[in-house]
């Protein structure tokens, strides 16, 4: 485990380097953008709004973005982000508890081992092929279905924002990180992959992002719209931004790895050869 946490600080300090020397190819490659494939940090959360009134009965529009800026919500119905880093995690919501029972190291790319907070891999999710094996009641389906990709941008965001009075707040290139998951996970990832058949990387764009009403049934939902807004070049304060974004990272996977051993201890002999032999067969 020493050595995984070395490799993925390694991963993190030449994404970083790639960015500061401007060397594009290599970050497109440390971003997953070389090719196109199928926690609490502190930061400005961005998420799209359900509730449909504030604690004081105030009426909200669902389906509008939503931050999070001293002590108060804020909202938006069109925001442009700039995203600096892309990472992603697995984990699993307890809604019974209201938090997080498993979260995974954050990595650029989704290839590899995601080592949990649970001592496992990716929070329990199997492969495809292994869980369609399954039956539908198996708990290991169960819990490999309840494990959820994280898509997580970090970045600066903008945008002319109201409180729930009606209150105008401007918001100008603020550090922020959004985590994209189930419907909201291909919008954004197709994008990115838009950018990268056209040779560019998604440091040097500003997004616009609005949001779509989706109906599956009797569920109503809202999914990302990200479209092109312009394009800019990269500075020194991005490069400082790159990297204090990249200690977060290396922060949250610290966290876990901590996490993953500390559970280690707490597995059987059996329990831990069974875990061992389940890493080395995705591995291989």
């Amino acid at each position: 485990m020493g050595n995984e946490m070395k490799t993925m600080d390694t991963e993190m300090d030449q994404l970083v380097s790639a960015f500061d020397n401007d060397d594009t190819s290599t970050l497109m490659e440390l971003t997953g953008q070389a090719k196109i494939t199928s926690g609490n940090t502190g930061l400005t959360r961005l998420n799209i709004n359900y509730d449909t009134e504030t604690d004081d009965g105030t009426a909200l529009t669902r389906g509008q973005w939503k931050i999070f800026v001293d002590g108060e919500f804020l909202y938006a119905s069109e925001v442009h982000i700039r995203p600096i880093l892309r990472t992603f995690e697995w984990s699993v919501y307890d809604m019974d508890a209201g938090t997080f029972s498993c979260k995974s190291v954050q990595k650029p790319t989704l290839s590899g081992e995601f080592p949990d907070s649970l001592a496992g891999n990716k929070c329990g999710r199997l492969p495809y092929k292994e869980e369609e094996l399954l039956a539908e009641d198996d708990p290991l389906k169960v819990k490999s279905r309840s494990a959820v990709c994280n898509q997580v941008i970090y970045g600066q965001i903008t945008g002319d924002f109201k409180k729930a009075t009606g209150e105008k707040m401007a918001i100008k290139d603020r550090p922020f990180v959004s985590y994209f998951k189930r419907s909201g996970f291909k919008p954004i990832r197709d994008f990115i992959d838009s950018l990268t058949r056209q040779k560019k990387i998604m440091q040097k764009v500003i997004i616009k992002l609005t949001t779509a009403r989706m109906k599956t049934g009797s569920v109503t939902y809202f999914i990302p719209v990200p479209t092109l807004h312009k394009t800019v070049e990269v500075s020194d304060a991005d490069k400082a931004l790159m990297k204090d974004f990249a200690e977060t990272v290396k922060g949250h996977n610290e966290n876990v790895l901590n996490q993953h051993r500390e559970a280690l201890k707490l597995i059987s002999p059996s329990e831990e050869q069974d875990l061992s032999a389940d890493f080395n067969v995705k591995s291989a």
